[in-house]
């Protein structure tokens, strides 16, 4: 038996060692959108408009000598988006800790690090559905207040779409026609500056084009049909059925409604920052996650507190949207 000390489990390099030592978790638009390689850790507790709607794209060079071309800034002068965190607590009773008396050192420590992981899922699952609402441009999520319930909203503008002329569904819709869909769209996101297109589509959009490709074998265009995805003249359109809960109804909401697709172009600059936690003992700086213990008298226990402040911030001009579906 060893007396417990939890704060040590709760120091900055202590979190990082135990989410280092859990599974990664698996997120479709986050994985897919907004990977490893575009998160960043920004240290201030807001963002500059100005900052995330930078304009990418080629410039004329300048003769030797002369002025250089000045970057396009964004628009307007400094105003910022103030991100909103993801604070969850866990309560572990006086009598837990002291029935943690009875485990070992590393049974005491693999107990935090299942309360960290489970918070940690929780933050990842909220991230996820802000960045599932980035894709059409706005995010509009329910914030707990003193109050109650307000909705936290964040603007990034108009996301470009496409209208069909007929109708993935319709018994006179040809391959041919679905394929000039891919390309139009393609075009509208190419003539932004974009190319690495991925196609998402919804349930009943990807069952059409897959019953159209697989009653059409061996037609002169070039289509095969997978699990997830199906390939037409080499344009891949993948099945994106992912979903996340609608908190003010409690109702399931797919990422990509069944009847649309999204087309997202992945080389433009998505990002995903995590902003300075609002916490003294994480140090008021960065960091994807951090879970700190504050003790309480009634009832007596220790409350666990993680924290994060994720914002995905879109391209909207590098997405474009498609009702398919009649």
């Amino acid at each position: 038996m060893f007396d417990i000390d939890v704060r040590k489990y709760f120091t900055p390099k202590a979190i990082a060692e135990t989410l280092e030592n859990l599974s990664p978790l698996k997120s479709p638009v986050m994985d897919r959108v907004y990977p490893e390689s575009v998160r960043k850790q920004h240290q201030f507790p807001v963002l500059g408009i100005n900052e995330i709607k930078k304009t990418i794209k080629n410039v004329p060079v300048v003769r030797r000598g002369t002025a250089a071309v000045v970057l396009d800034q964004g628009q307007g002068g400094i105003t910022y988006i103030e991100p909103q965190p993801i604070d969850v607590s866990s309560f572990l009773t006086a009598k837990e800790l002291n029935d943690m008396k009875l485990l070992s050192e590393k049974g005491v420590q693999d107990y935090i690090a299942e309360i960290i992981d489970y918070q940690r899922q929780v933050v990842r699952k909220t991230t996820e559905a802000l960045a599932a609402q980035s894709l059409k441009g706005e995010i509009s999520y329910p914030m707990k207040t003193n109050a109650g319930l307000d909705t936290y909203t964040v603007n990034f503008g108009s996301t470009l779409s496409y209208t069909v002329s007929t109708a993935w569904n319709n018994q006179n819709k040809k391959l041919s026609d679905i394929l000039m869909d891919l390309i139009s769209i393609s075009e509208l996101i190419n003539n932004k500056g974009y190319s690495n297109i991925a196609f998402l589509a919804g349930s009943s959009a990807f069952s059409a084009l897959a019953g159209l490709v697989l009653a059409l074998q061996g037609n002169r265009i070039n289509a095969q049909v997978t699990e997830k995805s199906i390939t037409v003249a080499g344009f891949t359109v993948e099945l994106f059925n992912g979903v996340y809960t609608d908190l003010t109804d409690n109702s399931t909401k797919y990422v990509v409604d069944t009847d649309k697709i999204c087309a997202v172009a992945l080389d433009a600059p998505f990002r995903l920052y995590y902003c300075a936690i609002d916490d003294i003992d994480a140090g008021l700086v960065a960091m994807p996650f951090f879970a700190t213990p504050e003790t309480k008298k009634n009832p007596s226990g220790i409350e666990i507190v993680g924290r994060s402040k994720p914002l995905p911030v879109p391209v909207v001009e590098a997405i474009c949207w498609a009702d398919v579906i009649s």
